[in-house]
């Protein structure tokens, strides 16, 4: 719109108002507060709030507690903050899905779990959630600690009375969540399966490149205060480095993409294969399938899950 249309519009309209009361002041006509129908900068009607974004106060909240094998989904408290989760099926060990990081808010891990869960069928409890700050979860202040990371799992999955055992499932970025619950629980980890995944090994393959990737202070920076996630990847990988002697006495199924381009080269690949084949037993498999295979095969990865279930 021109200046000049502007400035019309403004005219015409005090002209309209200059009438409107001269007829009020000789009884004519009484002039009224009304809500307007339409933009006056036409845009079209205004929204009904039945047409605006839905705030968190409209999302569903768990009834607790949780009859088991029931499928529940929505909000739960943890420690203070809300946490969007959901567990569907029945059958033990139940699986934890974790998923990979979240750029913004359309990363649902939640939704992207369903598919998994209809792949596996009923007879599989899947339990899925959706990390503070991300998705449908409340975001909170502050950069989350490994101890952070490792308290909202818990919180979740007791929350909903899910005691375990488990079998984790981590793609991407969240393989270092999984694996970072497998040092810190290893009494209830039944086995783990990661999907092209950062793990703590990704500490040494950093340090093998003098700490010019996720430990880059740069990096380390956006990481923790400028990402939606505000997560230290480096520090939470040197927390799950530093135990790695907890690690559980479990099967692991280690999925790797043909496309390495998301691991690095040979070398971090060989240090990656060295640290599966020490898990009992520790496999790893290059597999037909993109990066993000927990989205787009999840038949694939439904077979890999029952393989290490099979194994329990």
């Amino acid at each position: 719109m021109t200046a000049l249309s502007i400035s019309r519009r403004c005219t015409c309209a005090a002209i309209a108002a200059i009438l409107t009361l001269m007829l009020a002041a000789c009884g004519g006509v009484t002039p009224a507060t009304e809500t307007p129908a339409a933009s006056t900068d036409g845009g079209g009607a205004l929204p009904t709030p039945s047409a605006t974004a839905s705030s968190e106060s409209d999302l569903p909240r768990i009834a607790l507690p949780v009859e088991p094998g029931s499928t529940v989904e929505g909000l739960v408290e943890v420690d203070g903050h809300d946490i969007y989760a959901r567990c569907a099926g029945d059958g033990a060990p139940t699986v934890v899905y974790f998923t990979g990081w979240a750029d913004d808010l359309t990363k649902r891990g939640v939704a992207i779990a369903s598919g998994i869960e209809t792949a596996l069928g009923p007879e599989v409890r899947v339990c899925s959630y959706e990390r503070r700050n991300t998705g449908r979860s409340e975001p909170v202040d502050g950069t989350q600690s490994p101890n952070d990371v490792i308290a909202d799992v818990d919180g979740f999955l007791a929350a909903l009375g899910e005691d375990g055992p488990f079998v984790l499932l981590g793609a991407s970025f969240g393989g270092l969540v999984a694996s970072a619950y497998a040092v810190a629980h290893p009494d209830r980890v039944a086995g783990v399966v990661l999907l092209d995944a950062s793990t703590g090994v990704d500490y040494d393959i950093d340090e093998v490149h003098g700490f010019q990737g996720p430990c880059l202070d740069a990096n380390r920076e956006a990481d923790a205060q400028d990402s939606l996630e505000k997560l230290d990847n480096c520090r939470l990988a040197k927390w799950i480095h530093d135990r790695r002697d907890r690690e559980p006495d479990v099967p692991l199924l280690y999925l790797a993409a043909e496309d390495a381009s998301q691991r690095g080269d040979e070398a971090d690949d060989a240090l990656r294969i060295e640290w599966v084949e020490s898990w009992s037993p520790g496999t790893w498999r290059v597999v037909s399938a993109p990066h993000w295979m927990d989205e787009a095969d999840t038949g694939l990865v439904a077979d890999a899950m029952r393989e290490v279930i099979d194994l329990n």
